[in-house]
């Protein structure tokens, strides 16, 4: 699909690019207030978001062009073209969580509580994203026909080669999905125990048990693990390291509530 052009006076740019941007736009202006609620430094934290989307941005890039190389090897000239729509969501995600991670360190904060903040912009940015890929033609869903289960959940949509036909809308399901999980990372704000990273943890268990679902119904190549898309693999291990975390924290969180209190100078 070519993407349709965002008009605004003079701005006129591909819509996967304002989408991109006003994803990310969203995304920075949530974690700015999420620090402000959570007592952080709202400059310092924003830093380590743009490093985090900055090494993103470029190993998502390069994610997407390793995995559609049959396409970008007779392209070559597209591959900087990162308008044009083509991120892969899992080495983008990969290399923000490094990158903040660092940064995080770098600036001496505490990398669980600088995690949580990020989670309701992460989310946002992911719904928004979704659309951009389906304003590009990108992350397109598998064709299906009259009569088939899923026909209900069909448009008529093109795959990256500009080939159109009846497939399911992933991109416009991925969009709704994220779009749950931001709803209730945002209600969690009010009860989840803040600086635990566990806000972060269940909000990435929740979108790649999501993604993983929707990995069945899409149509885009990528290599396979037997009968697993290597996507659904990324989605299976984030889900365990998710769950893992979540129960290693509310287990040292259970600890320390259960601990005697000592009084100061007191002997055995």
């Amino acid at each position: 699909m070519q993407p349709v052009l965002f008009k605004l006076g003079w701005i006129v740019a591909p819509s996967f690019t304002a989408l991109m941007a006003l994803g990310l736009g969203a995304g920075l202006a949530l974690t700015w207030m999420e620090a402000r609620r959570m007592s952080l430094s709202p400059i310092d934290v924003l830093d380590v978001a743009l490093v985090a989307v900055l090494v993103g941005l470029l190993a998502a890039r390069i994610g997407y062009v390793v995995e559609h190389w049959d396409y970008f090897r007779n392209h070559a000239d597209e591959i900087a073209q990162v308008w044009q729509g083509g991120l892969s969501w899992y080495t983008g995600f990969a290399g923000g969580a490094c990158g903040a991670a660092a940064a995080s360190v770098r600036r001496k904060l505490d990398a669980r509580a600088v995690f949580d903040t990020l989670a309701p912009g992460l989310m946002a940015g992911a719904a928004l994203g979704w659309i951009g890929c389906h304003l590009a033609g990108v992350a397109y869903g598998r064709e299906v026909f009259p009569g088939e289960r899923w026909w209900f959940l069909a448009a008529d949509l093109p795959d990256i080669y500009r080939l159109w036909n009846p497939r399911i809308a992933t991109q416009l399901l991925g969009a709704g999905w994220a779009a749950l999980v931001f709803i209730a990372v945002w209600a969690a704000r009010t009860w989840a125990k803040p600086r635990s990273g566990v806000r972060f943890a269940a909000a990435m268990m929740l979108y790649s048990v999501g993604m993983f679902a929707l990995g069945f119904a899409r149509g885009d190549m990528v290599p396979m693990a037997v009968t697993w898309r290597a996507d659904q693999v990324a989605d299976a291990i984030i889900v365990v390291a998710s769950v893992a975390y979540i129960l290693w924290a509310g287990r040292g969180q259970r600890s320390v509530q259960g601990r005697p209190h000592v009084a100061a100078g007191s002997h055995s």
